[in-house]
């Protein structure tokens, strides 16, 4: 497994926005983006080129293109918030879901929604702010490799990662991880300290109201 933690001056300013907890959720989702934008250009750096010739006003031009596909899977519901900053980094990128929940009394992932292109060429992207535990990650990585997709086209993009998360995936010898923080611990809850909060729930500016939930079967 590969983890890549970019050093960036941007990336440190926006994490402090979205760290601090009087940041308001529309703040809070934009700064979210941006960051996340930084972090979906460094997984995609590396993508294949080819050669082909423009005309520019003044002459012909040897210019260079992307040649693979890519995919950005949101692991739902947070992951969602990283979708418009993949898009906006990525147009041609296609897009993909996968759903899990927690059983409450196994404690173990459960899938309840898993649809993406099947492409085993393709760059994958993972997308989700936040690894903590790993189960969630673990489970949509196997997902994508029981599918055929090799390890080493698949990419776990997280805003903040606690340890415990990602020693959970280092059994995955070719995966690359990139995050903006590796923090310091998991709390007795399985939040990230310090961490920033849920990222689902202050992305979507539901932190201090009520929400109706319900999971499928």
């Amino acid at each position: 497994m590969k983890l890549l933690k970019p050093e960036n001056a941007l990336i440190e300013e926006l994490l402090a926005t979205i760290r601090d907890k009087n940041t308001p959720y529309y703040v809070f989702r934009e700064d979210l983006e941006r960051l996340g934008e930084l972090l979906i250009i460094e997984a995609l750096k590396e993508l294949k080129l080819k050669e082909k010739t423009v005309e520019t006003p003044v002459a012909p031009a040897k210019v260079k293109t992307v040649s693979e596909e890519v995919v950005f899977i949101a692991i739902l519901r947070a992951g969602l918030s990283l979708l418009p900053a993949a898009l906006r980094v990525f147009p041609k990128g296609r897009l993909g879901f996968i759903g899990t929940y927690r059983n409450e009394e196994t404690l173990q992932p459960v899938n309840y929604y898993v649809k993406f292109p099947l492409l085993k060429s393709a760059r994958y992207v993972l997308l989700d702010p936040m690894l903590a535990m790993g189960g969630t990650a673990e489970q949509a990585v196997k997902v994508l490799l029981e599918k055929g997709i090799e390890e080493n086209n698949i990419t776990f993009i997280s805003i903040v990662s606690a340890p415990e998360g990602i020693r959970r995936l280092e059994k995955f010898r070719g995966l690359t991880i990139i995050t903006a923080s590796v923090d310091e611990k998991l709390n007795g809850n399985g939040y990230i300290v310090p961490g920033l909060g849920d990222a689902g729930d202050r992305f979507c500016g539901t932190e201090n109201v009520e929400v109706v939930e319900s999971h499928g079967v």
